[in-house]
This record gives structure tokens, sequence and C-alpha cells, in this order.
């Protein structure tokens, strides 16, 4: 597998692993659907969805202002539009890669106001793991809430039964 059909096997796995963590908020029971910690599990992937626009803007040099909001809460059903959006977004931008692409430098501000410079590749990287980071979060507060967490593990995506 080259490079850029690594991060094509990534982005399979955001998408995967976004609509797993969808099923375990989904599960949680109509009674605890309020409170402190419902909402937090409610905000995680609008934030991860954010984060990722914010980074295809940044590498693409576009202009934009930072969200009032990182963490919005917002329901299941317009999560999944959400996620499918820049889901499509990011599969478009990864498709137009090639290897020599993933060295360039991307300068950028950060949500602080100071200014970075990171190779693409290190923000592919990041943009992932970042994404795995809150998800974790979302099947700890699913739980709490009463819910049926699904695992969002990358390996489980490509386990095959013996």
């Amino acid at each position: 597998m080259n490079v850029i059909d690594h991060y094509r096997e990534m982005m399979r796995y955001e998408r995967w692993a976004n609509a797993r963590a969808l099923e375990s908020l989904e599960s949680i029971p109509a009674e605890n659907r309020e409170g402190r910690v419902y909402d937090r599990a409610m905000s995680l992937l609008p934030h991860n969805c954010l984060a990722r626009q914010v980074w295809l803007w940044r590498i693409h040099g576009t202009a934009y202002e930072n969200p009032a909001d990182w963490f919005p809460v917002t329901g299941v059903d317009a999560q999944r539009r959400q996620c499918e959006e820049v889901d499509r977004a990011w599969e478009k931008f990864i498709d137009s890669l090639d290897d020599a692409a993933l060295d360039r430098e991307v300068r950028y501000t950060a949500s602080n106001g100071e200014r970075f410079s990171n190779t693409l590749r290190d923000v592919l990287v990041h943009v992932f793991n970042h994404s795995t980071y809150h998800r974790g979060q979302i099947a700890r507060l699913v739980t709490e809430c009463g819910g049926q967490r699904m695992s969002t593990d990358f390996i489980a995506m490509n386990r095959v039964a013996l």
C-alpha cells in the first residue's frame, strides 16, 4: 500500500468510526438525554467536524474565522449530515494528493492566534489522531449516560473472525 492509499484507508476508518460513534450516541436512553455529561457527549463529533473543516481551510489557505463555539451541542441527525459533508471534502482532498504533496509546508494560525508551520503529513496524522481521541471520550460518556458504546478501534474495522 502506498502512502496516499494509507490515508484513503484512514479516511475509510474515519467514516466507519464516526458511524459507530453515532450509533453509540443514539443508544443513550431517552431519560438520560440531558445534563452536562450528555451535552458533552453530544458536542464531540461536531467538534471533530469543525476541527477537520478548519484544517482543510488552513491547508488550502482559505480565509476563515474560528468558530464561536468549538463544541456545539447538536442532535444525531445534524451530526450525521455534518460528518458526511466533511468526510466528502476530505476524501476529495486526499484523492487529489500524491506522495510529494505530503512534504509540503502548511503555514497556519492556530486557534489561539499563534502562527505555525507543519508538513501536510504532520497535519494528516494530527487530524486522524484528534478524531480518535475524541471518539474515545464519546465512548466513556455514552457509558456514563447508560448507553451502549460501540468499538471504534481501527483493528475492529478490519478484524477477520477465524
